[in-house]
């Protein structure tokens, strides 16, 4: 009798390790912050432990796998006693779905779809259970860094970014973001990822000059288009520079050639970030750059208009 009571234990701390193992993997990082700075006592202890992921994870492999290995060895030696040999062949059947299906796929699935509520619950167990643990894994830990020299940070265990979509998700779902602002917020986080290609204007759209075009012909095509900053294109497609129409409205001196009022173009690639470009525009105090392609031709331009209006851009 004795011996199925530590077989049903052994069963339980295999089901609770192995759902906080994937529970951590699905933890909402922005909630566990949010209810650190309410001083919630069970995320202030997860956000302790999670200071050292790797130990973490180190401790609930640990558990689970010598929970898993002595229920199944004492599962096998009961049967066997019971059955003899024919105890081996039915602890492979009886243990089977219990290990894939009832401490495998069921723990995991309730913890992911609750995490924050699951691993609060068995916080102070994690806590205890690193404490109890803490000589095996300092050890481990020391025997690891003189065997594997560690020449860089270890990577992150959880990705800050996709926890802030994940929450603007949930958000929407509660009804305290629109669908419109949880858009604009998803537009911002990925921002890093949208290319100048994406956001330029094609050559062919753009209203440029050519070095040899007169002021007044200048000034009829800015009161047409309504552009102020116009780009100057030689007759092989390369940017000259970049007009300012208000430059030579301003410019009281005698009437002087176009190219007089040329000034430098921020020249980008068309597979540039639109992030880094709409810095070294805001860096060289421009508002337009030419963008060229891998053979170093000119397909457009873009403009600061044109990335923050992606940038803000609802889906």
């Amino acid at each position: 009798m004795i011996a199925w009571i530590v077989i049903a234990i052994c069963w339980v701390v295999s089901f609770v390790f192995g759902g906080i193992e994937a529970g951590l993997l699905s933890l909402d990082q922005v909630r566990l912050r949010h209810q650190v700075k309410l001083r919630n006592r069970a995320a202030i202890r997860l956000d302790q432990l999670l200071k050292k992921p790797e130990r973490l994870l180190a401790t609930i492999l640990l558990v689970t796998n010598l929970a898993d290995i002595a229920g199944l060895l004492l599962l096998t030696k009961r049967l066997v006693a019971l059955l003899g040999t024919t105890g081996y062949p039915v602890a492979l059947l009886v243990a089977g779905p219990i290990y894939l299906f009832l401490l495998g796929v069921l723990p995991k699935s309730l913890f992911r779809r609750f995490p924050y509520r699951a691993l609060a619950a068995f916080a102070g167990l994690l806590v205890l259970t690193s404490r109890l643990l803490w000589p095996i894994l300092e050890l481990g830990s020391r025997l690891g860094q003189l065997l594997f020299h560690r020449t860089s940070a270890p990577p992150r265990l959880f990705a800050a970014r996709e926890d802030l979509k994940q929450l603007t998700v949930e958000s929407e779902r509660q009804g305290a973001l629109t669908s419109t602002e949880r858009a604009m917020i998803h537009n911002v986080v990925d921002f890093r990822t949208v290319k100048v290609a994406d956001v330029m204007v094609p050559r062919e759209q753009v209203v440029a000059v050519q070095p040899e075009t007169t002021i007044p012909e200048l000034l009829e095509i800015s009161a047409r288009t309504g552009i102020d900053r116009v780009p100057v294109i030689a007759d092989d497609g390369s940017a000259l520079g970049l007009v300012n129409v208000f430059d030579v409205l301003l410019d009281q001196a005698t009437p002087r050639e176009l190219v007089q009022f040329m000034e430098h173009i921020v020249s980008s690639g068309e597979t540039e970030s639109a992030y880094r470009t709409i810095r070294r525009l805001r860096a060289a105090q421009s508002t337009l750059a030419a963008v060229f392609n891998e053979q170093n031709r000119l397909t457009g331009i873009v403009t600061v208009e044109d990335l923050v209006r992606r940038l803000i851009q609802s889906a």
